[in-house]
């Protein structure tokens, strides 16, 4: 079901349209939400969600914990069960790699990695009490690795990392780490030692993932709330660049939907075509709701996600507005709010069923917009 939001008073809309940067070129994501669906998203159309397909092929109970992407393309899944699948981001099917689970059963609320190798020949599991490198190609363990640690002297040094990593493409870990709060690296490959880069400026919350995009780039996800504090359960998605220390999106993306699991699929183009609408509904009638009056009857079904804003002009004259969101394509229900001092001449003009024009100007998250104008009869 589309997630769609309208606000039903006039102070709201005068937030301003939220539209991402273009500072960076766009990076593509696969996750899955801890609903055990796959989503597909990309970091400039942000908070929407370009496909949302339910898990297939898993056993019961099982779901899938961590992704990553294998340098040939596959995206490889790690499951609560210890399984290691290939995961199809546009169907959600999950094929086992093999017969037998790779690890143990897997908690997936606590420190979690999951990493390929930059070679693809193998895999880095890390979970609290165990840190494993499998081999890809038959999924036996190759080795039982000393626990990560902070190096000497760090800020960190004798504390358990908790690490949630990835790997660069010079083969270091890099990501975060949940129990210290704070961004790390490995400080060389293979030492099995992190650095502490820079404090994380949120609270890591369970599920917490990270992976490395292009230009080494770190994602982090978090959730938003405590897992029962969120309704709907979301995550936010935060940006990491180790070269400078900078950290972007920690207050501003928040996705509409709560992730347990997140690869990088590399650079994409960016989003720049324009959302298109098929509008539906000809009346507009008038609700009150806590001493609130709004109207609706209009409902849109947008092709990507986005925010639709709304005004309703009567004779020539704008007499009310309108906001509704959405984090993924599909039907989203308008209401339109009198301005101050309208509300008398609309009801005197839902009375006489008098006409209207609704003028609509859809956007999608990364900023491009198309605009309809629809002719609508006023009711009670």
């Amino acid at each position: 079901m589309t997630a769609s939001r309208s606000l039903l008073t006039a102070a709201a809309l005068g937030a301003a349209l939220a539209a991402p940067s273009a500072a960076h070129a766009a990076e593509g994501f696969t996750g899955v939400t801890s609903a055990g669906q796959v989503a597909v998203f990309q970091s400039d159309s942000l908070p929407g969600v370009q496909s949302l397909v339910d898990v297939s092929g898993l056993g019961a109970g099982e779901h899938v914990v961590a992704l990553d992407r294998a340098p040939g393309g596959a995206l490889l899944a790690l499951t609560s069960a210890g399984n290691v699948a290939t995961l199809d981001a546009a169907t959600g099917k999950a094929i086992m790699k093999y017969d037998h689970p790779v690890t143990a059963a897997i908690d997936p609320a606590g420190a979690l990695t999951f990493a390929v190798a930059p070679d693809g020949a193998t895999a880095r599991i890390i979970v609290a009490g165990r840190d494993e490198t499998v081999t890809l190609a038959t999924g036996v363990t190759a080795a039982t690795n000393p626990a990560l640690a902070f190096a000497a002297g760090d800020v960190n040094a004798g504390t358990d990392p908790g690490a949630a990593v990835d790997f660069g493409a010079d083969g270091r870990l890099l990501g975060l780490s949940a129990a210290r709060g704070a961004f790390v690296a490995e400080t060389a490959p293979g030492a099995g030692t992190l650095s502490t880069l820079a404090a994380l400026p949120f609270t890591a919350t369970a599920p917490v993932r990270a992976t490395v995009g292009s230009g080494g780039i770190v994602y982090a996800v978090s959730a938003l709330h405590g897992p029962r504090a969120a309704s709907p359960p979301q995550s936010r998605l935060v940006r990491f660049d180790p070269a400078t220390g900078r950290v972007t999106g920690q207050n501003g993306v928040f996705l509409g939907q709560q992730l347990g699991a997140i690869a990088s699929t590399g650079a994409v183009p960016d989003d720049t075509s324009k959302p298109s609408a098929t509008v539906s509904g000809r009346m507009l009638r008038r609700h009150v709701s806590r001493g609130y009056s709004y109207y609706t009857g209009v409902a849109l079904k947008v092709s990507e996600p986005g925010q639709t804003v709304a005004s309703l002009r009567l004779r020539g004259k704008t007499v009310a507005f309108g906001l509704a969101s959405t984090d993924l394509a599909g039907r989203v229900q308008l209401q339109v709010v009198p301005r101050r001092g309208a509300g008398a001449l609309l009801r005197s003009a839902a009375l006489r069923g008098r006409r209207a024009v609704l003028h609509l100007t859809v956007h999608d998250w990364a900023g491009n917009q198309r605009a309809y104008d629809r002719t609508v009869r006023l009711g009670r």
